[in-house]
């Protein structure tokens, strides 16, 4: 079993999305972030004691921090500027529901706080606190571990797909 650490935690500038309250979908109201991690190398992306954290191949696992269905209460990037949120874990009304996609599996992150720094136009840094259960994904040989996670997130306005 490997254990994910830092080396294979750097996050790069992710995004961050609202979708109006106005649309209807069942998303409306809601905050989306996607935060993509610095590809890892590895000698088999199903393999994870093959992973290292470098980007020399044979094969380069890239992935991201996908959270959804956020309720925040904000409806513009200025409104979460300086402000600090807590959320439960799953399944409690509330919690985020966020993953991230390794070893052909979808790997449960419970995001417990998010502190937000001073927005710009579109950009706002942001401080995640972050469980990252593989144990949930079944034996992909990864421990579970908790992390802060730091990065600039870019504003998005979401818009329906037509």
């Amino acid at each position: 079993m490997i254990e994910l650490t830092d080396d294979f935690l750097k996050l790069k500038p992710g995004a961050i999305c609202y979708w109006p309250a106005t649309l209807d979908h069942p998303v409306a109201g809601t905050w989306h972030i996607t935060i993509p991690l610095e590809p890892f190398s590895a000698d088999d992306e199903y393999e994870p004691a093959s992973f290292r954290p470098d980007n020399r191949g044979p094969e380069l696992i890239k992935t991201e921090i996908a959270l959804d269905h956020i309720h925040l209460q904000a409806t513009e990037l200025a409104g979460l500027s300086q402000r600090t949120f807590t959320f439960p874990v799953n399944p409690e009304d509330g919690y985020i529901d966020g993953s991230i996609y390794l070893v052909a599996s979808h790997c449960p992150v419970d995001v417990t706080r998010i502190e937000f720094g001073q927005a710009t136009s579109n950009h706002i840094p942001a401080t995640l606190q972050a469980h990252f259960d593989f144990d949930a994904a079944g034996a992909i040989d990864i421990q579970n571990r908790t992390a802060e996670l730091k990065t600039v997130l870019h504003f998005e306005l979401g818009r329906p797909v037509t």
